[in-house]
Parts: structure tokens; sequence; C-alpha cells
């Protein structure tokens, strides 16, 4: 969680609950489930929102995205 004054860092909070995300921490049922991918800094949103315009993709979508460059689905192939 940002600190209260934060004002840049409470907007990428915002941007991330206005497009429908949660923050998701470790599962309290000790499954190991790692946390979802969320920006952190405007710059990480305003690419993603660049990135969502141009490829018609959902900006939600392409919040939860490590690389707003990769398609969907492909980062989790390893």
């Amino acid at each position: 969680m940002p600190r209260r004054r934060d004002i840049k860092a409470w907007t990428v909070v915002a941007a991330v609950l206005g497009a429908g995300l949660r923050y998701e921490g470790r599962e309290p049922c000790g499954c190991g489930k790692d946390p979802k991918f969320r920006p952190r800094t405007r710059a990480q949103v305003r690419a993603r929102r660049i990135a969502a315009a141009r490829t018609g993709t959902p900006l939600a979508d392409m919040l939860g995205r490590e690389d707003p460059q990769t398609p969907a689905g492909a980062e989790r192939e390893s």
C-alpha cells in the first residue's frame, strides 16, 4: 500500500481498481499461488493504456500483463 501522501502512487492504485482489477497477495490457504502482476508506476500504466488503445485489447487485460508488448497467454508459456 502506498504512503498516505504519495499522490502519484495512489493514482496508479486508482487506475488498477478503476479497471476492475484487484490486488491479491499470497493465498492464505498456503497453496503457494503467486500474486498477479499489477503496475507500480504511472509510466507502467501509461504504457499499458497506449498498448491497449493500439491493439484494441481491454485495459484490464493489459494492466495485468508484465510486458504490454507480449501477446496474451504468451507470458505463462515457459
